[in-house]
């Protein structure tokens, strides 16, 4: 009766991981194929996730922000010329009997244009240093957004890794199961045979099942970086996989 019951327990346990064997693919990637030979080369990984990153475009956006605001300080001077146009008419007095003959205020017809120019001292003073205070917060953005490209850099580096160590692991995971299962499979003859108790034949199982808790993780974990390399570049890895 025992004997029936820990061949129910392995037929069970192995049945459980039949179709799992036969997976190859985890997440669009063949686990067979190392990352390095299906994904493009680390360099153009980091360009699409600095490409992508929303930070990277508020900062761009605000290096043009910065840049006009240092061409209109350079311009300022301009709002403080004022120009007028008006017309006016007269009977050209001043024209036909001199200067004491007619209403000076009624010289000639027609239209009459200008501009005035009045320039505060502080406009003069303080030119310069507005100047360069528009230029440093334009240079601060700059520099900030290459600080963000390399902390965007440092994560795809870490991730990429982070998903090629979960890889090997996983293989190594699942060339532990194959063996835990041919090993099985042998105490199953051997018990069947006779030649070993069911205390072993029920260790292995043990085993086999560890093996398959442990393999599990490995793909938890594989899966985990491969979604997160995908989150950090904002494109699915389906589309980048070779």
């Amino acid at each position: 009766m025992l004997k029936y019951f820990i061949l129910g327990l392995y037929l069970f346990v192995s049945s459980s991981l039949i179709a799992q064997d036969e997976i190859s693919t985890v997440y669009n990637f063949d686990t067979q194929v190392s990352i390095e030979e299906q994904l493009p080369s680390l360099d153009s990984l980091i360009a699409i996730a600095i490409s992508f990153h929303p930070t990277i475009k508020l900062n761009e956006a605000l290096i043009g922000s910065a840049t006009s605001r240092v061409n209109l300080a350079k311009k300022s001077w301009s709002s403080l010329i004022r120009g007028y146009l008006d017309y006016g008419y007269g009977n050209q007095a001043i024209i036909a009997t001199g200067p004491n003959g007619g209403d000076l205020s009624n010289i000639a017809n027609g239209y009459r244009a200008g501009a005035n120019l009045s320039i505060p001292l502080s406009e003069i003073y303080t030119r310069k240093d507005r100047i360069n205070l528009q230029k440093t917060e334009l240079e601060a953005t700059y520099y900030k957004t290459r600080e963000m490209e390399l902390v965007i850099a440092t994560q795809v580096v870490e991730e990429y890794n982070m998903l090629i160590t979960s890889q090997r692991l996983l293989n190594i995971r699942y060339a532990m199961l194959q063996k835990a299962k041919s090993n099985l499979a042998q105490m199953e003859l051997e018990y069947i045979s006779g030649n070993i108790d069911g205390g072993i034949f029920t260790r292995n199982a043990e085993i086999y099942t560890i093996a398959q808790s442990e393999y599990e993780n490995a793909r938890r974990n594989f899966m985990t970086a491969s979604q997160k390399l995908e989150i950090l570049l904002g494109t699915p890895l389906s589309q980048l996989i070779k």
